[in-house]
């Protein structure tokens, strides 16, 4: 009777359809997630109760870790590049667990800033590591899904987090940062005993006593149009400026625009997460032999329409049920657009370039979360009102317009392959008539 239930049933198709490497990463996502949530949702809390920071110097010790993830990621690609993926893993794991301790035990607020600039040098590069070890054991069509199970993952670990952190914060904070550092820490241990090294070398795995690994070919077509992966870097810069507004800017607007509790908001954010773990497998299917530009310009026209939707609300008796659509609607953009992105990058780079190319993603995301949400809160201060919303929209539309006109770059692209191939000669046994 289990065997019949669908999660059952999903995990038992997913075990046969990917490489072990897979579940390894999403297995380490859940932990190392779910350590993180312990303590960012509260962090804000921490350094102005407990350390006395002004708002303004928490976002200003907040945003360097982004400032400091744009460098970071693109060092950590070509790390796992030249030195492998599995290495690269490890040490930004392990570094980031005893950070995280550290900071748990700073008292001075420079100390933390510090402690903050270290953190966005050493977790990031974990990210385009493993973004390219993906790459290296699932071919191109199934690349979505995976993603996307690395993203549940992460998002189980998101849902339990915070409200495990809640209650454990009454036993002080020194003691919350040890133990999500202990815990993030695990993922080490994970990635030790249960990943192999993925990285293509010229003699095959680098783990020997390891069965092979599976032979993933990529068309050469998508390999040679540099100036496509240029372009889709600078809309992402434009897509992580339009979704971070959500989950930065839209509580504090909700707060103090709309007369919305920290609590109803907190129930409303756990949509995003449920929905995620519902549909994103399913979603992520549906680009599977299609273009996954056209597929994330559509996820951009969710971000539009969500927004459009929060300048619309003018009663406060409407506030919550609208937020709420936007949370639906905006959460259905994120889930075609986010496994999509690495996605993109890794049809498009050569096999000794996967980690370099994603740690450039990485680098763009980075770039994109440190400007939108000071543009946004700048935008909010200056203009209450839609305004934010309204302009944000308008940066979403920019950026679907974009991925549409790069969709129609890969199926003119397609289109040309295919002619190329049929105009090959047919080889023919000999003495066989023409």
């Amino acid at each position: 009777m289990i065997e019949r239930l669908p999660p059952v049933r999903a995990a038992r198709e997913l075990r046969h359809e990917f490489d072990r490497t897979i579940f390894v990463l999403a297995t380490g996502d859940l932990v190392a997630s779910f350590g993180f949530s312990l303590i960012f949702p509260f962090l804000s809390i921490y350094l102005t109760t407990e350390l006395g920071a002004s708002a303004a110097e928490a976002g200003l010790i907040l945003g360097a870790y982004s400032v400091m993830s744009i460098g970071s990621m693109a060092v950590g690609g070509w790390l796992a590049d030249r030195v492998g993926r599995k290495i690269v893993m490890v040490v930004s794991i392990t570094c980031t667990a005893l950070v995280i301790v550290s900071l748990g035990q700073a008292r001075d607020l420079v100390v933390v800033a510090l402690l903050t600039l270290l953190l966005g040098l050493v977790d990031p590069p974990f990210i385009p590591a493993a973004r390219a070890a993906v790459a290296d054991v699932v071919p191109i069509e199934r690349r979505p899904r995976a993603y996307a199970l690395l993203g549940m993952a992460a998002s189980v670990g998101w849902i339990l987090g915070p409200s495990i952190g809640a209650g454990l914060s009454v036993l002080g904070y020194p003691f919350l940062f040890a133990l999500a550092g202990l815990i993030v820490g695990g993922y080490s241990v994970i990635l030790i005993v249960g990943l192999r090294e993925t990285r293509p070398t010229e003699t095959g795995p680098q783990e020997a006593h390891l069965p092979p690994l599976p032979d993933v070919i990529d068309p050469p077509r998508r390999r040679r149009r540099p100036g496509v992966v240029v372009a889709f870097l600078l809309l992402a810069v434009l897509i992580h400026a339009v979704s971070f507004q959500w989950v930065v800017t839209l509580p504090v607007y909700a707060y103090r625009d709309l007369g919305i509790s920290t609590t109803t908001w907190g129930l409303m954010f756990a949509i995003n997460g449920i929905l995620i773990l519902i549909f994103q497998l399913r979603i992520s299917t549906e680009p599977e032999g299609r273009s996954p530009a056209r597929f994330m310009a559509l996820g951009m026209v969710g971000y539009l329409a969500g927004y459009l939707l929060v300048a619309l609300v003018s009663d406060p008796a409407l506030a919550v049920p609208m937020l709420a659509a936007t949370v639906v609607i905006v959460t259905i953009g994120e889930m075609c657009v986010y496994p999509l992105e690495p996605t993109y990058i890794a049809d498009r780079s050569p096999a000794e370039l996967r980690g370099r190319h994603q740690g450039y993603l990485g680098a763009a995301m980075g770039l994109g979360s440190a400007i939108g949400p000071p543009l946004g809160g700048a935008i909010l201060d200056a203009a209450p009102g839609p305004t934010v919303w309204l302009f944000f929209a308008g940066v979403a539309a920019v950026a679907a317009l974009g991925l549409a006109r790069l969709g129609r770059h890969d199926v003119d692209a397609d289109v040309g392959a295919k002619a190329a191939t049929d105009m090959q000669p047919v080889a023919r046994e000999p003495g066989t008539a023409a």
